[in-house]
């Protein structure tokens, strides 16, 4: 052969040269095959990772949101006094407003967790750490408002440390915001068992209510008969009207004309105690005319009373000053607040009305859109507070001077929630509204004003109606003025007690110290006929004393 033909095929003993490293495409290669100049690919991130790590985001966000409705949670799924003190019963509407509010405010923060995770400037990251640090501080505060063991427990430290521990947290989330939204997490998922409880409990609860209403009604039933004769007892309950503040102590630049002509016209008690130093036992007593020193709801419809002497029995199964005055052929009326009238007391009354206290209810809405505003409108309490004040004061009083001159009934009996703060009046501009935030002491004396108001409205709408020269009017207090011994440093537990006859007339002086449970039994006299003017009545209650309370506890049960 010639060697042009022999360099054509090549010499078949050498190998065949190798193709160039980055010659040919990936694919071509066997999958574990790599050259060791190429560079490593990029790991793969894990989905596993990643939706655990998106898991924890979530249920930390839903710990952090349960703890932001402590106040509407409680309420709704954990009622303390089996609802008693409440005027609207859990419903689905309330059920749906709270899954709506927790898992939608958990969601909100879940989103704003992902946008956070994004963010590659170290001064967004701390803007968002501080943020993150502010939206927890909250809900730390709103689970210390609603539980008042955790409230307790923190409020040990004292407003000034709380503060100082509350800026302490928001500079420590700027200076070091990784290790802050870390610890954050941390502490919610801590609390995440709550939530997934809250969401459990909600959603069995709308089970519950499907099972049927549990709430009696005991809706009044007006007597339909003609009284025996035009006496007519109007009895006037306020909330911790205090003897000293309103007329012994009476701070410079007050004005009370109406009490200032009461007491002018009336038998005058200087020395007179409640019952008892809180309305829910104060009332009770009141109504039933016995000593009470304790109660206890056993369901949404009734209380278990504790007398003085250890007996126990149902507030429901006691003859009242309704029942008894019935009997005698009068028609009986009660508005009030705190307690359900009602429904305990409904059978043996011709019309009633009551409002919860805001302690007891807060978040509950008649309907689905009213719940939520007050879910929101609860994350600002001293606001949310004065505004149901106002409403219900507002309701309560206009409810009072209708039935009040109501020639129907002979007996009416009215509750109501003032003077107590917090202050819902402005004395100076004669307004209720919601914005006094005078502090306890300017608070109270601008409602003693408001209820030195209702006086003269009650007076001005009985003489109206023609009724005033046949009525008697019963002013005194459930309990006298909690916050009395931080205003003149001293504890007195008096509250007025003024009766005013029909007629008029001169003061006459009642200088022995009585329980204000003497009320009871004069009212009945009053309608018997058995007191026909103020010197009788003042001689009645010489005859009849009812020994006071030697003391009371610092909870405000009488100690007899």
């Amino acid at each position: 052969m010639d060697g042009g033909s022999t360099s054509g095929l090549g010499d078949s003993n050498q190998p065949a040269p190798r193709a160039p490293a980055t010659s040919g495409s990936s694919a071509d290669r066997i999958w574990w095959s790599r050259d060791v100049r190429e560079p490593l690919p990029p790991p793969r991130r894990r989905l596993w990772s990643t939706s655990r790590g998106s898991m924890l985001d979530a249920l930390a966000c839903l710990a952090v949101s349960t703890l932001w409705w402590s106040r509407a949670r409680i309420e709704t799924l954990l009622p303390g006094d089996w609802g008693f003190y409440n005027q609207v019963p859990v419903g689905a509407s309330m059920l749906a407003a709270l899954l709506l509010d927790v898992v939608g405010l958990a969601a909100v923060g879940f989103l704003a967790v992902l946008a956070v995770r994004r963010l590659r400037r170290p001064g967004w990251r701390r803007v968002a750490a501080v943020a993150a640090a502010a939206t927890f501080l909250i809900a730390l505060n709103a689970a210390r408002l609603a539980h008042s063991i955790v409230g307790a427990s923190i409020d040990a430290l004292g407003p000034p440390w709380l503060l100082a521990l509350a800026v302490l947290g928001l500079a420590a989330s700027s200076i070091w915001p990784r290790r802050a939204l870390r610890s954050i997490r941390w502490v919610a998922l801590i609390v995440s068992p709550l939530a997934a409880f809250t969401i459990v409990h909600t959603l069995w609860m709308f089970l519950e209510l499907a099972a049927g209403p549990v709430w009696r009604r005991a809706d009044p039933v007006p007597l339909g008969r003609t009284p025996p004769s035009l006496r007519r007892v109007v009895w006037l309950v306020f909330g911790e009207l205090d003897q000293r503040i309103a007329f012994e102590a009476r701070p410079a630049g007050l004005e009370l004309p109406a009490l200032d002509r009461l007491r002018r016209e009336s038998v005058y008690a200087g020395a007179a105690r409640p019952p008892a130093g809180t309305p829910e036992v104060s009332m009770p007593a009141l109504i039933t005319g016995q000593a009470v020193v304790a109660v206890s709801p056993v369901n949404h419809d009734d209380l278990q009373l504790t007398f003085a002497d250890g007996k126990t029995g149902l507030l429901s199964a006691q003859p009242t000053m309704f029942s008894r005055a019935r009997a005698l052929g009068y028609d009986t009326a009660v508005i009030g607040w705190d307690l359900p009238y009602p429904r305990v007391f409904g059978g043996a009354l011709g019309t009633a009305a009551f409002r919860p206290s805001e302690v007891h209810e807060q978040v509950r809405g008649e309907s689905f859109r009213q719940t939520l505003g007050n879910h929101w409108a609860s994350l600002v309490p001293p606001v949310h507070v004065r505004r149901l004040l106002v409403a219900r004061v507002t309701e309560l009083s206009e409810q009072a001077l209708r039935t009040a001159a109501d020639e129907r009934f002979g007996l009416v009996l009215i509750h109501l929630p003032i003077p107590r703060t917090p202050g819902v009046y402005d004395a100076a501009t004669g307004r209720i509204t919601p914005w006094n935030f005078t502090g306890a002491a300017g608070g109270y004396l601008d409602n003693l004003a408001l209820a030195d108001r209702f006086i003269t409205e009650l007076r001005r709408g009985l003489d109206r109606a023609r009724l005033g020269d046949r009525t008697w009017l019963i002013v005194t207090a459930e309990r006298w003025w909690r916050m009395s011994w931080r205003y003149d440093g001293g504890v007195d537990r008096r509250v007025p007690f003024l009766l005013r006859p029909p007629e008029g007339g001169r003061t006459t002086h009642v200088d022995a110290a009585f329980n204000t449970l003497a009320g009871h039994e004069l009212a009945l006299a009053i309608l018997r006929g058995s007191i026909a003017d103020g010197r009788a009545a003042a001689a009645w209650l010489a005859r009849n004393p009812v020994a006071p309370p030697r003391d009371y506890t610092p909870e405000g049960q009488p100690i007899y």
